[in-house]
């Protein structure tokens, strides 16, 4: 018989720290990246293609707060398993599967991290490696996925156990629930996806399960495809291109090792073709997910073998293990799309997890390896796949003890659906009154008692609220010349801002501060200025005065670095950064004090920060942050030295005396 239970999980974790309090003022620039499309694509998977794109990740917070010094820690993790198979999940962060064990082979089947190391890879920054995430609403990564999910058990028509985990995702404004469980003698796990549009509107969606295995040599990729979408990134933007299977770049794509570069393909699987991928050993076993027909992409992503890639396969755990390639399943067929969810639509679809063996076959050729791993799911199940799958999508269950908490934001959106006539966020969940926070606590004053209460100025917010209802809300309180606080003030310009009023915002963030200067309406005020209106000059003179309020926020003295730096107001930061106190290890702060020194030409001086010790938590995913500066520095020095050395040769000597090594983070 399953069995679902609470366990803890310890595994050597890093700190997530303290979520940043700043909003997104066009701040966070992987949701404005760029996607060029070649005449390959096939017009018919052109439609969707950058379309559903989001202009800022307001409500969310960013989470940056995290670092390097890994200690144990015991997760609140959920175990389900029978006599083949035993699954963890991980519900405080964002219900990761992170261990599947064969029982039969005692066997992992999936790349199970051995630590907790987020790094800037996601929309909100932090991401982490390992097992499978599962990705809702927008491309980029769950925005949940260093978050708390609810988790509950749940027990099926056939008596076995497992685990519901669902929120309320604030961007689509949906509630998404992700059922999990093995069937009675199964040797394989379901996982039973759920996504309901009550939102009153049509909406943009996305969903892709992201599957991390470990890499091995000779390892195998298969899918049920003959062409693939091929994404990488190009000169100055992502560039999606449209090729035949197996091979791409004078090789055998399907084996990971055969690429040198981080890159992307995604599987063009034909409508009629049975839903699955997997990644194969030598000897033809590995994992296999399968899925009824609603989930049509399939993809893999690698790092590549590359000295970046191969770094960022060892910056995200602890340099035990040699890494992982991703095998991923999605609605769509390329993950740079969103697809249209109607108003009333609940879309579900089951997904099943388990070991497939090929033997020798699976590394026959392509035709006859792709038959091999068909062959193998037949003998699995006691029908077709598909057939099998369809009937998991209608398996009833009942619910049970509660597992994990969630956050209370969609009790704050359930709130707005009653003022304004929709229905619930769910068919048949409802959020826990106890999930009722700190951070939704001043909303529910808003809605109860129609002001929004005064926080002392040197307090940072706890969140924002950006719907409509919301903002008329507050607007229609602040009529009242005495609820007009600067707080007040200050959460109005953040709803006006995420509305694209960006003008309002600004005179809203002005009176804030008229009415009582804070850190986060001054910086408000210089995001819009920088990041909007290329105005360098005006967001220092506003982020002068942020600064001289507030020198902890580490968010506060990031913009504050970068914004010196864009109005050219080198010295100004080096003393700004010799005012600070921990923060001046942080190594983003660091480097941003070696490019002053490296503008003002103090290279040697700039070379005691930017060195072989330095160490940056959120280097991020295709950032050459590190590396750019690096060459031209290191390059300088050279040439203070060897002043004929220029171009490529001197490339090649700062290359050869200064190699990057472990610093090394490019991955084109």
């Amino acid at each position: 018989m399953t069995k679902c239970y609470k366990a803890p999980y310890v595994m050597p974790a890093a700190s997530m720290g303290k979520l940043n309090p700043l909003p997104d003022i066009k701040n966070v620039s992987y949701i404005h990246a760029k996607i060029d499309t070649t005449d390959n694509i096939p017009e018919r998977h052109r439609k969707y293609i950058n379309k559903g794109m989001i202009p800022t990740m307001l409500p969310y917070c960013q989470q940056d707060g995290y670092d390097r010094n890994r200690k144990d820690r015991a997760f609140n993790s959920v175990v389900i398993e029978n006599e083949y198979l035993k699954a963890v999940f991980l519900p405080e962060l964002g219900g990761r599967l992170w261990s599947l064990i064969d029982k039969t082979e005692n066997k992992e089947l999936l790349y199970c991290n051995p630590v907790f190391q987020p790094g800037n890879l996601a929309l909100r920054n932090a991401w982490f490696s390992g097992g499978v995430e599962f990705n809702v609403s927008i491309k980029g990564h769950n925005p949940l996925t260093c978050d708390d999910l609810f988790a509950q058990k749940i027990v099926m028509e056939d008596g076995s156990e497992g685990v519901r985990m669902y929120e309320y995702e604030r961007i689509r404004g949906v509630l998404y629930c992700i059922d999990a469980w093995i069937p009675e003698g199964s040797k394989y796990l379901y996982i039973r996806p759920r996504i309901e549009n009550r939102t009153g509107k049509e909406i943009w969606m996305y969903w892709w399960s992201n599957i991390a295995v470990p890499i091995f040599e000779k390892a195998r990729v298969l899918a049920p495809a003959n062409n693939t979408f091929i994404n990488y990134f190009g000169n100055d933007a992502y560039v999606l291109d449209y090729g035949t299977m197996p091979y791409q770049f004078g090789a055998d794509i399907t084996y990971p090792e055969n690429m040198g570069r981080s890159i992307d393909f995604f599987f063009d699987v034909d409508d009629d073709e049975e839903k699955w991928v997997t990644q194969v050993d030598k000897e033809g076993y590995g994992l296999i997910q399968c899925s009824t027909k609603e989930l049509k992409g399939r993809k893999l992503f690698l790092w590549g073998e590359g000295a970046g890639g191969k770094n960022w396969n060892q910056y995200l755990s602890d340099g035990t293990n040699s890494g992982y390639v991703e095998i991923q399943a999605g609605l769509a067929r390329t993950q740079l799309e969103h697809i249209p969810m109607a108003d009333g639509e609940t879309w579900s679809w089951v997904e099943a997890y388990g070991a497939t063996n090929c033997g020798a076959d699976a590394h026959a050729d392509f035709e006859t390896a792709k038959k091999a791993v068909e062959k193998d799911l037949l003998k699995n199940f006691p029908e077709t796949m598909t057939a099998t799958l369809e009937k998991a999508k209608n398996v009833k269950i009942s619910c049970g003890e509660m597992f994990n908490m969630g956050s209370g934001w969609g009790i704050i959106d359930e709130y707005r659906r009653k003022a304004e006539g929709l229905p619930t966020l769910s068919s048949d969940i409802t959020i826990p009154s106890e999930a009722l926070g700190e951070a939704q606590q001043e909303w529910v004053t808003l809605y109860e008692k129609g002001y929004l209460p005064e926080k002392d100025v040197n307090d940072e917010p706890l969140g924002y609220v950006v719907e409509n209802f919301w903002r008329e809300l507050l607007a229609k309180a602040l009529e009242n010349k005495d609820n007009r606080n600067w707080y007040a003030l200050m959460q109005l310009g953040v709803m006006e801002y995420a509305a694209g009023n960006s003008e309002k915002a600004m005179e809203l963030f002005k009176e804030s501060v008229e009415v009582k200067p804070s850190a986060w309406s001054l910086r408000n005020i210089a995001m819009i200025y920088r990041n909007e209106l290329k105005d360098y000059e005006k967001a220092y003179e506003y982020m002068v005065k942020a600064f001289e309020l507030n020198k902890t926020c580490r968010g506060i003295v990031v913009d504050t670095a970068v914004t010196y730096l864009l109005a050219g107001k080198n010295k100004e930061w080096i003393a700004a950064y010799e005012s600070l106190g921990e923060l001046k290890e942080d190594g983003r702060i660091k480097l941003s004090y070696a490019k002053a020194y490296m503008n003002l030409g103090e290279f040697k001086e700039a070379a005691k920060y930017l060195n072989y010790d330095i160490v940056m938590p959120d280097i991020k995913e295709g950032d050459t942050a590190i590396s750019d500066e690096w060459f031209k520095l290191y390059g300088e020095i050279i040439k203070e030295e060897h002043p004929e050395l220029s171009g490529d040769e001197l490339q090649k000597v700062v290359e050869e005396k200064y190699p990057l090594g472990e610093l090394d983070f490019r991955t084109h």
